[in-house]
């Protein structure tokens, strides 16, 4: 249940921030800020968090 509850966060995380997969700074904030509370209230794992990040900073950089 908890892999079903982690990999639905993901895709709702992931369909909110990374629609066009680009960010602007402060969107990219915004998302960091998001998978944060979604890591620190058991959402989603670490490992889930941190391919969070990776998707975030790889838009980020194709903004720039």
């Amino acid at each position: 249940m908890e892999c079903k509850k982690g990999a639905a966060a993901v895709l709702q995380w992931r369909s909110r921030y990374l629609t066009d997969d680009l960010l602007d700074e402060a969107a990219y904030d915004q998302a960091l800020r998001s998978a944060e509370a979604l890591e620190q209230s058991g959402s989603i794992s670490a490992s889930e968090w941190i391919e969070l990040v990776k998707l975030a900073n790889a838009a980020l950089l194709r903004v720039r």
